[in-house]
């Protein structure tokens, strides 16, 4: 079940478990709360906020564009519906754009900041490849072919290798009902207009950068910069993972952020 914080007159859909120190993990592009179902249990030493973004999940639809700084304020509504002041905030993705903003929008609201497979601006490649999502998830009106092609670009060769394009995609639209296509596109056009880099030297949270290194959207040049840009912010590598540590592995995954929330 879920409950429900209103950010700029949306309704964002939320849900609490575990106990101890106060956790908001925030997803990127189409990842809704059950994206983080397999962390989160190794997480459990902290009272995880997962929430759906707008657009996405049980939260409400947008009526027009918006950017990374407004889907931040959702996430502001979130800590104010849930009654937490501060709390550590772990974004992936598109959530680590929202999460930096968040970091910069309100730091007295960040305690540590965790940024997982996230980027501070888009280059060429990028802005292909979010360019051509769009179109696949447009024209692309099979779910489990729409899936599997979404899986080639964000799971890693390791991972793939283990598991068939064709399972995942079953199990994912398993799930649920998949993100409208109008949805997705706007959630896409929002991540195109990120644009942080020349302003992460504002960011006062400590921060950990995690780059896993088989991701084929932001390689690890991105995650490099944002840590040379943060003040103090440390880095910290995982090998053979594509750009869903949190799927793909899970308990490693989680080991990072515990030992880094922990210090």
């Amino acid at each position: 079940m879920a409950d429900f914080a209103t950010g700029s007159g949306l309704k964002i859909a939320y849900d609490i478990a575990g106990s101890g120190a106060p956790l908001l993990l925030i997803g990127g592009l189409s990842a809704d709360r059950p994206f983080w179902g397999l962390a989160r249990p190794h997480l459990s030493a902290f009272r995880t906020l997962a929430f759906d973004n707008r657009d996405i999940g049980a939260s409400d639809r947008a009526t027009g564009p918006y950017t990374p700084a407004d889907m931040a304020r959702d996430a502001l509504a979130v800590l104010d519906a849930a009654g937490i002041g501060r709390a550590h905030v772990l974004g992936h993705s598109l959530g680590g754009v929202i999460a930096q903003e968040l970091a910069l929008l309100a730091p007295e609201r960040v305690d540590r900041l965790v940024l997982a497979c996230a980027f501070a601006r888009c280059d060429l490649y990028v802005r292909e490849l979010i360019r051509l999502l769009k179109r696949l998830r447009t024209e692309l009106a099979d779910p489990e072919t729409y899936v599997a092609a979404l899986a080639t670009f964000t799971l890693g060769r390791t991972f793939l290798e283990a598991n068939s394009l064709c399972d995942i995609a079953r199990a994912t639209v398993g799930l649920g009902t998949l993100q409208e296509a109008a949805a997705f596109n706007r959630q896409a056009d929002a991540s195109l207009l990120t644009d942080t880099l020349g302003r992460l030297g504002g960011i006062t949270a400590p921060t950990l950068v995690i780059s896993t290194l088989d991701d084929r959207f932001f390689a690890d040049p991105f995650a490099q910069e944002m840590a040379a840009a943060i003040p103090g912010a440390v880095k910290r590598d995982m090998p053979g993972i594509g750009h869903c540590p949190m799927i793909e592995a899970p308990s490693a995954f989680a080991a990072l952020v515990r030992d880094f929330l922990a210090t």
